[in-house]
């Protein structure tokens, strides 16, 4: 399991940095274009991808505060910074949502203008695809390590993809469609407000130590009954997770004419065994069956 939590460290790392260097390419290419073909909205759409690089540099950090060692003040670690780096970029995100809604109605009552440029269109393009596919690998890493900074820091890869792949689609059709780009902005930015909003409730809830899930609990009553079929209940079980460090305790009941020895061997085996298999750190309390 130790393995595991080095693995999971290496993810928040590598998501990080290589978000970083990403943003800061794309960046350049579109801040290089716009500024060459005097698009400020492009320069803009430059900028805010360069922006998100700051989410990038709030994960690096959650991780490399969360991985710290427990010491007296914080005897279970510190992986909860991991989730307070999540509520930090999930209120980012919001503010990116609201910054996109503004703009997508300035754009509708000053019927602003756009310059059109294959070439930008291009660019835009590609930056869109590039974020779209980093946002899905960041998804799809955060899931696998269960790491809500890396879910929300995808999303806000994701925001840029919609923000750039709108621009490309408004200047193809600036001519025509002029209002397409304010209104598509408006649908799409309630949408990342919205995400953003659930990503920041979720995690408060993890925070404030919400119930476990169906799933965690199936997979802890299979470990403690294949133990020990002497085991006649588990209940009060209580889960509490700290970024890579999780700390469990239940408690089972047991025949009341069991010894006190072979009651402690059963539970010393359930958190043994729970340690090995999910790499949870458990703490097991035994009580008699109470009869009628």
């Amino acid at each position: 399991m130790e393995n595991r939590k080095d693995a999971r460290k290496f993810a928040g790392y590598l998501e990080g940095w290589v978000s970083i260097a990403i943003n800061t390419i794309l960046f350049i290419a579109k801040f290089y274009y716009g500024v060459l073909f005097n698009s400020i909205a492009v320069v803009a759409d430059s900028i805010h991808t360069l922006s998100d690089s700051l989410t990038s540099v709030v994960v690096i950090l959650g991780f490399w505060i969360g991985y710290k060692p427990a010491d007296e003040e914080h005897p279970f670690g510190h992986g909860r910074a991991e989730l307070i780096a999540t509520i930090v970029i999930g209120s980012m995100l919001v503010m990116v949502g609201i910054d996109f809604i503004q703009r997508s109605v300035n754009k509708l009552l000053s019927r602003e203008g756009l310059i059109f440029s294959w070439i930008l269109v291009a660019v835009l393009a590609i930056s869109a695809i590039v974020k779209e596919a980093l946002a899905l690998w960041a998804i799809k890493l955060g899931k696998k390590y269960e790491a809500q900074s890396i879910i929300a820091d995808a999303w806000h890869h994701r925001s840029d993809a919609i923000a750039s792949a709108l621009l490309a689609i408004a200047i193809v059709l600036s001519e025509t469609l002029w209002w397409l780009d304010g209104v598509l902005g408006v649908v799409v930015s309630a949408i990342i407000i919205a995400t953003a909003i659930k990503l920041v409730i979720e995690t408060a809830s993890e925070i404030l130590g919400k119930a476990p899930s169906e799933e965690d609990l199936k997979k802890l009553e299979k470990i403690v009954y294949e133990t020990s079929p002497l085991v006649k209940d588990v209940h009060h079980v209580h889960i509490h997770k700290y970024g890579a460090h999780i700390e469990v305790t239940l408690h089972v009941r047991l025949d009341p004419v069991m010894s006190l020895n072979m009651a402690h061997e059963i539970a010393t085996q359930i958190e043994k065994n729970i340690r090995e298999k999910l790499g949870w750190e458990a703490t097991v309390h035994v009580e008699p069956v109470r009869k009628g």
